[in-house]
Order: C-alpha cells, then structure tokens, then sequence
C-alpha cells in the first residue's frame, strides 16, 4: 500500500494558512525536498520528533517523514523542559524536526529546511508498520508512547469517510494542535481523500467564525467548551456538513442552542489507542439520545465489561504501547480496555467517566462528569470540573471547581432538579481557569492535588 500523495490533481488546493495556499504539487514538491534532505543528512534516523506550533511546515513534515518511511513522534509545544526530555528518552526519538531551537542535548532540523532535489522514491507502507508514535493527552497523570500503524491511521480515515463523508470537494479547518489525534487524524484523511486542509495556528473564536463563513468550511473538529465559546459569539451553519465534537458530551443547553442554529453537531468518542473516534453520534440523533456518543463505527466493536468498562475492538485498535509492553491493556480475546466507564443502550454507548475518577460514596457511585454537565446548566458558569474529596464519613465526596459567577439560590434548584442529593457537590469552589490540556480536554488529576490553584 503506498502512502500516495501524487493521486490527487496536482492544481488543486490541498492545504490553506493564513500566509499561504499551497496546490497538491505545492504540498508534494515540499513534502519531498524535506524527505530528501532527512534521508542524506540523518539517514539512520528511525523515530523522528516533530515539535512545533501549528503551521504550513508542521503538515509538509509529517508528510515528508512518512513519504522517507520513518515514524512520527508529534510532540506536546506545551511541556516543560524536563517532561519533554522524559517523551524523548521513552519514544526513543534520534532527531527533532523544531521551529525553534530547544535546550535538550539532541540533535535538532529546522522544520522548514529543504533539498533543492526531491525523494524520488517513496516509502511502500505495509497496513502492520509503525507509522507513529503518538503521547497519551496525559489527563490522568503519566503519559505512555501509542504505536499506530499504517493500518490504523487508514482504517480510521476509511470508517470516517463511510460514517460521515469526506469528499475532494471538502474544506476541513483544524484549530486544535495538530501534535494531538483530533489534528493529526485531518491530516491523513485530507492526505488520502484530497479534502482541502485549513490549519490555524490556534483556536481563535472571531477568525474561526470568519473562516467559516469566508471558505466554506464543511468540516469542523472541536471540544464542547470550543463550540460554546463559537456558539456565545454568533456560529451559524453556512456550509457546515460536520461539527465532531469530543472530549466528552456536550452539555444539553449547548445542543439545544446548536439545534436552533441547525449546526450539524456529531458527537464523537475515541482516544490516541484507537487512533481517533471509536463511536459518534450523527447529527439527525444529536437531541434523541443526550450524553451518547452514537453507535460504534464499523467494523469497530464496543462491549461493556462485567466492571463496566469500555472495550474496543477493531482495525484502529494501536498494536500496544512502545517501550511500556507490560501497560497494555488486552483481554484474553483482545479488545482493548480503555480505562472509561461506559453503558450501552439500545445500541448507543454513553461515556460515564474515567475509571479513576469514579467517585464511590456511601457505595453509591457518583461520575463527575455528569455533575459537570448539569452545572453548566446554570446561567453564568462558564465552565465546571469536579473531583473527589476524602470523606470520614461517606469515604469520599464530589466537589465542584466552577469558572464564572452565578446565582447561588437558582444553582441549587438546578442540582435539585437534575441530581440526587448525594451527587450534590459538598463544596463550590471559584476559579477563574480550570487545568485543560492544549486539546481543551479537562486535566481532573490536577483538581486532585490539594494545593491546586487556577493560575497555574
């Protein structure tokens, strides 16, 4: 099977910044000039790290390592110094594609050198080869390196395309990082589809809006405090087709409001081991099944264990962790236990929580991000993260962290309505941020440390 970026006419537009629109022989020409001069100065190189901000270079990168057949190791712009060197040392990176040099003791490439010559023969990828090596988002603390193969970076884009259409005619606009799956994986379809890719630098409300409007995107990639922020300052459809949605689900009022607007909001669940989403749940079913996250893509399978714990099993499913065998995370007959905790009903999974944030108190169990969503049914709260409390008495309970002002008297009757008092957070506390990772994705083992403080 070829990573094949010459089957799509060479005049059309395949990728767009704000500086620059570059045609498919644009792309494939520059994507190549970096291979070449990877493959002469560093041939011996195997794991390749890419770490840089959002960007035209970024995309021509992952593309010219591929096209060399070496894997991809996207790596976090937001860690410190010391974690960076902790994902060097486990992914076992030889070099560092950067766009700004970094005070680690590797050697590092400036991500927008080039050959004058091209590669002129490209890599054949085999669908059980390494293509990268993605970092867990590291929301519940430690962070372990995810093989994905050739075979599952296309098995993800091919269920994609079947469940919700990708077409050459297609703009995406990516303005989540693209070290992340929810970038990266718009990448490979665009890649195998001839979709046109929009990259922004980062998630700006106004631009996004405009952009929208302005090219006519089609496909959208977010996380439901994005679409809020998108939804507050005026989003309508235009010729929106897909608004995917992860990282939880969206919160009532927010698909109410989306449904006025006729946005097209397709929920979604996956993570970096299953090589994106898993299960999504299509717009047409958005306000029939709330707190779903759809049915399973096919031919992915999802079951729900005796403990409750989701299991996948499917073609997108990563081989096991790189360098940290002995944390994967197979059953007897090989599906992959996730680590959340889920049901099913009438065939549509409803994500639950994280295992380890399972609240058990007085043996009743409590998931926060159920009580995340009912506080963000007040008026004024603009965002919400709960987490346990040691309790001498009930063992543990919930507390909230809440960004935003709000009427005490009308909270409390919005807990009433929704929850059972002993879901009832036993302390309210006012931040003004709460610990998200660059993904948007809430960081609940941060609310777990005592001294957390919302500025950090």
């Amino acid at each position: 099977m070829d990573y094949d970026l010459k089957q799509h006419p060479v005049d059309t537009i395949a990728l767009v910044t704000a500086t620059e629109r570059l045609t498919w022989g644009e792309l494939i020409d520059e994507s190549s000039r970096l291979a070449h001069f990877l493959g002469r100065t560093v041939p011996d190189a195997r794991h390749i790290g890419l770490y840089a901000s959002n960007s035209k270079d970024y995309v021509v990168a992952v593309h010219a390592v591929h096209l060399l057949g070496k894997v991809l190791v996207p790596l976090n712009t937001r860690l410190t110094t010391s974690e960076l060197a902790m994902q060097l040392d486990k992914a076992h990176i030889d070099i560092l594609l950067v766009d700004q040099e970094i005070d680690l003791n590797v050697p590092q490439i400036d991500v927008s050198v080039r050959d004058q010559e091209p590669l002129r023969r490209h890599h054949r990828w085999g669908r059980d080869e390494v293509m990268s090596l993605m970092f867990t988002s590291g929301t519940t603390g430690h962070a372990k390196a995810v093989q994905q193969t050739y075979g599952n970076h296309r098995a993800s884009a091919e269920a994609a395309k079947k469940h919700l259409g990708y077409e050459p005619t297609d703009r995406m606009l990516v303005v989540t990082p693209l070290f992340h799956m929810s970038g990266l994986a718009q990448v490979y379809r665009c890649a195998l589809f001839g979709s046109t890719l929009y990259v922004e630098p980062k998630f700006d409300v106004l631009r996004t809006i405009r952009l929208i409007a302005s090219e006519r995107i089609t496909h959208l990639s977010l996380v439901a405090i994005m679409l809020g922020r998108l939804l507050d300052a005026g989003l309508t459809s235009h010729h929106l087709r897909v608004i995917l949605v992860g990282g939880g689900p969206v919160p009532r009022p927010l698909l109410e409001e989306a449904d006025r607007r006729h946005l097209p909001i397709a929920q979604t669940y996956g993570m970096t081991e299953t090589c994106s989403q898993v299960a999504t749940l299509l717009p047409s079913e958005a306000l029939d099944h709330i707190g779903s996250s759809g049915q399973a893509i096919a031919p992915t399978r999802i079951r729900i264990s005796r403990d409750g714990e989701i299991e996948v099993n499917g073609p997108t499913v990563t081989p096991g962790y790189y360098n940290e065998s002995e944390a994967d995370a197979w059953t007897e007959d090989r599906y992959w236990r996730t680590g959340d905790l889920g049901t099913i009903q009438d065939g549509y999974l409803y994500v639950l929580d994280r295992r380890s944030d399972l609240i058990i108190s007085g043996g009743e169990n409590i998931y926060p991000a159920e009580i995340e969503s009912v506080l963000l049914r007040c008026p004024g709260i603009e965002d919400a993260g709960v987490t346990r409390k040691p309790d001498p008495t009930w063992g543990a309970v919930p507390i909230a962290y809440i960004v935003g002002t709000y009427d005490p008297h009308e909270l409390t009757q919005i807990l009433n309505d929704h929850l059972a008092k002993y879901k009832h957070p036993k302390a309210l506390i006012t931040v003004t941020q709460l610990p998200r990772n660059a993904n948007g994705k809430l960081m609940r083992h941060r609310l777990k440390e005592t001294d957390y403080d919302s500025t950090s």
